[in-house]
């Protein structure tokens, strides 16, 4: 089985005509490649000073006393959704990168209205990009709702942070021509500086995920195509959609199909290009951990799961089969070369409860894979805690490189102690967003409110 373990300027005015017949390909004049369609505004300056919201919830532990600068309710609106899921009815996502991101929506004349996207610079508050998207006006005069035009957050093709925003341009007819359709997609980096964009004839890829500065259209028969927001060729693929629910790494990645033996019994794990479907490496080709090894007999073999971590390195889990307990490693995912051997996990075979939390080093990782949360250092191995059986269970959220871990404690928000998980503090209404550059989010009812994070 595949498991899954997210000043307001005055400025430059740009107005870009549609392109027609198109699909998937990118406008002349985009830079890299692509341009954006209908009429959209962006600016980057400094605003007036905003109000300064009182934030009424508690101290939370690896956060400044105060915030180093705060919206209202009123001047943040609302944040984002995420790119890589087709539902975009969640806009919960307020951090980019290094960057705020935060939507909203203003009346014009005669019903019309305006789509609008601002990048914040998370240290100062300060605006760095401005979008502005007119949205289609109705027949009746008024315009559509937030289907027409999302803000999410998404990575591109390096896997860097970067912002996607889904536009509907509806042209009305004109003489011999009927009225169309058509869908921007525009994909910016966190200081606002586009990255590529493509349009698309109607609305269908308003709601298509978007992985790694790719439309992914998996079929549900089998095979996927991979299509470029900006410059760049269509790729199609052998993976179906339910391989690619477990693709890991940069780009498109690698998936994972079993390889099930019989003779011994085994699971092994065959790793597989996204792009070219050639295979990468087999785990029955790879040599299990000691612990794993010694379990091994001329009737049973091993299996193994392949999970993501960060960039061009999976964790990859042993046992031996039949078995829930297995041992974890950190390999190098082009080549399943074993980088450092973790702890000893007990599974319980779901994956409803799993979860991830990397420090921006990459030398810390929490996992929660099955029956407890696991504490480790990636380069030693070294276990660091384990949860204890009489513990509630512990769901890495965020480790900002703090000393902190911002975990959820049987669903309810809590900080604990990175080093010996020894509990700071529970009941965190709002759990903080992070950025890139040691800043945190908190989005209340009462505004938007962000802090520099400090060790603990």
């Amino acid at each position: 089985m595949n498991r899954i373990r997210t000043t307001v300027a005055l400025g430059l005015v740009l107005s870009a005509g549609l392109v027609t017949g198109c699909s998937g390909g990118a406008e002349p004049d985009a830079k890299p490649g692509g341009g954006e369609t209908g009429k959209v505004t962006e600016s980057a300056s400094a605003s007036a000073a905003p109000k300064t919201p009182v934030f009424q919830g508690k101290p939370v532990p690896g956060l400044a006393a105060k915030p180093a600068w705060s919206l209202t309710r009123d001047e943040a609106g609302t944040c984002a959704g995420k790119a890589s899921v087709k539902d975009s009815s969640q806009n919960d996502i307020c951090t980019v990168g290094d960057a705020l991101i935060l939507t909203g929506y203003s009346a014009g004349k005669a019903g019309s209205r305006t789509f609008t996207v601002r990048l914040l610079d998370a240290g100062t508050g300060k605006l760095r990009k401005k979008l502005d998207f007119a949205l289609p006006t109705k027949s009746n005069g008024y315009t559509s709702s937030s289907a027409v035009a999302l803000a999410q957050v998404a990575e591109w093709r390096d896997g860097s942070p970067a912002v996607l925003i889904r536009h509907r341009v509806d042209t009305p007819p004109s003489g011999l021509k009927k009225a169309s359709t058509q869908t921007v997609l525009t994909m910016y980096t966190p200081s606002g500086e586009k990255l590529g964009s493509s349009s698309f004839d109607e609305d269908t890829h308003m709601s298509t995920p978007v992985r790694n500065g790719y439309l992914v259209d998996a079929g549900s028969a089998g095979g996927s195509t991979f299509i470029p927001i900006g410059d760049g060729e269509t790729v199609t693929s052998e993976a179906s959609h339910v391989d690619l629910k477990g693709t890991v790494g940069s780009g498109l990645g690698y998936y994972s199909q079993l390889d099930i033996s019989y003779q011994p019994s085994a699971d092994w794990l065959t790793a597989k290009d996204v792009r070219t479907g050639n295979k990468a490496w087999n785990s029955k080709d790879l040599t299990p951990p000691a612990a794993i090894a010694k379990l091994v007999t001329s009737d049973k073999a091993t299996s193994a799961r392949l999970m993501p971590f960060r960039g061009d390195k999976a964790l990859l889990e042993w046992s031996s089969y039949g078995d829930s307990e297995e041992v974890m490693t950190l390999i190098d995912l082009k080549s399943g070369r074993r980088l450092a051997e973790g702890p000893a996990i007990d599974t319980n075979g779901t994956v409803d409860d799993d979860g991830l939390a990397i420090s921006p080093d990459g030398k810390t990782a929490v996992v929660q894979y099955g029956k407890g949360a696991v504490a480790w250092n990636t380069e030693t191995g070294k276990e660091l805690w384990r949860q204890a059986e009489d513990e509630v269970t512990i769901g890495p959220g965020d480790l900002p490189g703090n000393g902190v871990l911002y975990a959820y404690l049987d669903g309810v928000g809590a900080a604990l102690d990175a080093d010996d998980k020894k509990l700071l503090a529970s009941e965190i209404a709002e759990m903080p967003q992070f950025t890139t550059n040691g800043y945190a989010a908190i989005h209340t009812s009462e505004g938007l409110f962000v802090f520099a994070t400090q060790p603990v």
